[in-house]
């Protein structure tokens, strides 16, 4: 019995999207397709059901054939190269959870502009000038309201700690919380910074699962830094 050939090609078609005209393939599941994936099993299954039912009048060229088989090779290779990195990413990570654990009850310096006020008294906070400068400083509470600004004068080049008492600007000691805190310095030539403040502290413990992973010093209601902040190790704590 004699057939009329269709008049649609497929000597193009990809086996990654083979279309509606060629029917499901021999041997074929639709579980690959659901799935949305294809294994080497499953292509040649598919390679194979394009060349039996290619148009007979336009049959596929040798590199078309040679072009579906590169572009299954790569997307296998791109495939194997996604597990290797995330394999690779996993690897790393843990590596980078051991250096930050190995600093739990070790003495760091660290950036940090937070100021917690326990019971009436304020944690410690340094600044350091590079240059003499007249020094203010501002404190404001969680809402970005200014609690009190302290006018430091002049100081000349050095390190020296935040002197705020955990008072307002009327006198009277603020509730506990965290407060922020704001130094500027001010050259001879009317140039004003903002210089970056500092802590010091024992890591009590860190927080892997938070995003950056943090550091909580000086006891499990210490203040929070992220684990980036910290510039400088000085050792084992004394009490330890």
């Amino acid at each position: 019995m004699s057939t009329t050939p269709t008049t649609s090609t497929t000597s193009a078609q990809s086996p990654f999207g083979i279309g509606s005209g060629l029917g499901t393939a021999p041997g074929a599941t639709t579980g690959a397709s659901s799935t949305n994936s294809l294994n080497a099993n499953s292509f040649m299954t598919l390679f194979l059901a394009q060349l039996q039912n290619q148009d007979p009048t336009n049959p596929m060229q040798s590199y078309e054939l040679a072009a579906q088989l590169a572009q299954f090779t790569s997307v296998q290779e791109l495939s194997q190269a996604t597990t290797l990195l995330g394999n690779l990413q996993q690897y790393t990570a843990a590596i980078n959870n051991g250096e930050i654990t190995s600093l739990v009850g070790k003495q760091v310096t660290a950036q940090s502009n937070t100021i917690n006020v326990s019971s009436g008294s304020p944690s410690a906070l340094n600044y350091t000038l590079s240059a003499p400068a007249t020094v203010t400083i501002t404190i404001t509470d969680s809402n970005g309201a200014k609690v009190n600004t302290l006018n430091l004068g002049s100081k000349s080049a050095g390190t020296y700690s935040v002197p705020w008492t955990g008072k307002n600007s009327s006198g009277s000691t603020v509730a506990d919380g965290a407060y922020t805190c704001s130094v500027t310095a001010t050259a001879s030539d009317g140039a004003a910074t903002t210089v970056q403040p500092s802590i010091s502290g024992q890591v009590y413990s860190c927080n892997l699962n938070s995003n950056p992973p943090t550091y909580i010093l000086s006891g499990p209601n210490g203040i929070q830094i992220p684990v980036a902040n910290v510039f400088a190790v000085t050792g084992q704590s004394s009490t330890n």
